[in-house]
């Protein structure tokens, strides 16, 4: 029974993605296709391209006290807010030369033609490109020519691909869901002397208060856009999982963090790692009765 794992979007709360795997791999439970969106589409870009999520979790710690502004600083286009160059380098650092159809384990990358209104998998080409579409939040980054389309973030057709696990051959599917409703969030405290790194710098580009401005202060362009496409992504991510209803379902309480607090990684992969764990018996349960074969070997 092939196990396929759907990896949604979230911005930095997707690092929670780390946590997830680290559990289902410690019991056997060894995703055969992933598919992924945006912050989703990194993670299972990077596991199926190193093979081992402690690499993956190495990589991601490395956020913490990194100085990313050389990849990611505020240098407006006439299509993005950050520097189209900054990130490409990013990501090529990052993943490299590798094609998508080189990966061991089948991958899948969903983006947004932004013309047209409609979801791209994208299932071969540059795995540093592919990704780079499907993170492109729009406004924010600027979109990324693929065939003949642009395409932008994966999460405003598709937050959580599972219907790309069954239409390419996973039997049993796993969806990762770290987006949470917007009357339970909470504004984490601030860290006083701490580097905001990665697109929180953009903070100081406008007006010093995306990040920090508290209730009742009138939001600026950034963080609206930034809103805006949470609460569309909150919506269309329970509308898709009852239309693509996985086999499980795992949400990541990720109340408390915000879109680009890339910089407390720790904190968020172990929120993955809790949020796994408690469904770890009714994924082991659901394996064994589906397949008590696949349920014995793993």
């Amino acid at each position: 029974m092939t196990t396929g794992i759907a990896l949604g979007g979230g911005g930095a709360k997707g690092l929670a993605h780390i946590g997830v795997l680290k559990v289902l791999l410690q019991h056997g439970i060894v995703p055969e296709v992933v598919a992924g969106t945006s912050i989703g589409a990194l993670v299972g870009a990077l596991y199926c391209l190193k093979g081992d999520i402690h690499t993956v979790e190495e990589f991601a710690l490395g956020f913490e006290d990194a100085n990313l502004s050389r990849y990611l600083a505020a240098r407006p286009s006439s299509s993005g807010l950050v520097s189209e160059k900054r990130i490409r380098g990013f990501l090529d650092d990052t993943l490299g030369t590798a094609a998508i159809e080189s990966l061991d384990v089948p991958y899948f990358c969903i983006a947004t033609d932004i013309r047209r209104g409609i979801e791209v998998v994208l299932d071969h080409g540059s795995l540093a490109r592919a990704v780079r579409a499907s993170i492109s939040v729009p406004v924010i980054f600027k979109p990324v020519s693929w065939e003949g389309r642009f395409l932008v973030d994966g999460g405003l057709v598709n937050p959580v691909p599972v219907d790309t696990l069954k239409k390419n051959g996973a039997a049993f599917t796993i969806a990762v869901n770290v987006i949470s409703p917007l009357l339970e969030r909470t504004r984490s405290p601030e860290r006083p002397g701490k580097e905001k790194p990665l697109i929180a710098r953009l903070d100081d580009f406008f007006s010093r208060k995306l990040l920090s401005g508290g209730a009742g202060k009138e939001p600026n362009l950034v963080e609206t856009i930034l809103a805006t496409i949470e609460v569309m992504q909150e919506k269309l991510v329970m509308s898709r999982l009852r239309s693509d209803a996985p086999d499980v379902t795992i949400h990541v309480d990720t109340a408390d963090f915000r879109m680009f607090e890339f910089y407390r990684p720790a904190e968020i992969i172990r929120r993955g790692e809790q949020a796994a764990s408690r469904q770890l018996d009714t994924i082991l349960g659901l394996r064994r009765q589906l397949d008590p074969e696949t349920a014995r070997r793993g």
